[in-house]
């Protein structure tokens, strides 16, 4: 079976960019033909030719027994070389856009979902959470008992700035990685060191496969500081709805967020994410159900 795999721009690391690795990852693990297409070559794809021996293309040509397409022009790029399922990650991005050269289409969350129907009635659109290689993204060290690190995720230096003026005055450590800024692959690693992570999406993602409780909060340059605070077994089915990006909640009260979720914190809560994630985010097991899109409707 020989697959095209697109993404954009694959320059940074990023949401849709680590999934594209993920998922490239999963695909050459099992054995298939892979092609990577992309627009913007750089950190991304330079690590798929180099793990992995794969051709990164820039054009599509060849014709594919299926296309995993992110981002509407991609789609357009390789609308009749092969059945495309597009995996939309968003709302409001225009890249993230449903195109109508797609065959099917896939949204990361019922809010992204809701989204689509709307752009375009009367289509079908399935629901797969974002895919984590729960080989990589695994748990390396115990949870202390009370949180003493914390790695902040979040986007917005000065946002980074008043989560380390709430922590320190607690007597909590607190580090951050901004993608924008400082940057590192091996991010499993920084999360293996703390106790808490605060993040959205992927980045919840990876970190409830390692383990760590997450709490849910960052401010973006689309919406204002919101969080959904700290993700347990007993909201996780509203704010994944809305791909743990604190718009299931809209807390803004910071303080009280961190307030709440130091409140709560356990170390059985690691426990729980570990597990959540094997069974609704695991790579192997999101795979299938693209597989499943592909020979009910495509073939």
């Amino acid at each position: 079976m020989k697959i095209l795999v697109t993404n954009h721009w694959l320059k940074k690391l990023g949401g849709s960019e680590t999934f594209t690795y993920t998922l490239v990852a999963e695909l050459k693990k099992r054995g298939y033909e892979i092609d990577v297409l992309t627009f913007q070559q750089g950190i991304v794809s330079e690590r798929i030719r180099k793990d992995f021996g794969i051709k990164i293309l820039s054009t599509a040509k060849s014709s594919y027994d299926l296309i995993l397409a992110n981002h509407n022009t991609c789609v357009k790029e390789a609308c009749g070389n092969g059945p495309i399922i597009q995996t939309c990650h968003g709302t409001t991005p225009k890249l993230e856009q449903p195109s109508f050269f797609s065959d099917q289409y896939v949204a990361i969350s019922e809010e992204v979902q809701s989204h689509i129907f709307k752009a375009i009635p009367n289509t079908c659109v399935t629901v797969i959470r974002n895919g984590i290689d729960c080989n990589r993204f695994t748990p390396k060290q115990k949870l202390s008992k009370k949180v003493k690190r914390v790695l902040s995720l979040a986007h917005d230096d000065n946002f980074n700035i008043e989560l380390n003026y709430h922590f320190r005055k607690r007597g909590i450590e607190l580090f951050y990685l901004n993608k924008y800024n400082n940057p590192i692959w091996n991010v499993e690693s920084a999360i293996n060191e703390s106790d808490l992570v605060i993040s959205l999406g992927r980045g919840a993602y990876e970190a409830m496969a390692c383990g760590r409780p997450v709490l849910v909060m960052d401010k973006r340059p689309y919406q204002d500081a919101l969080s959904d605070g700290l993700v347990n077994s007993l909201n996780i089915d509203e704010l994944i709805k809305t791909n743990l990006s604190g718009r299931a909640l809209r807390i803004t009260n910071i303080e009280l967020a961190i307030e709440l979720a130091l409140a709560n914190y356990n170390q059985s809560l690691g426990d729980w994410c570990r597990s959540y994630a094997l069974d609704n985010l695991n790579i192997q097991i999101q795979l299938e159900k693209y597989f499943d899109l592909c020979k009910n409707r495509l073939m």
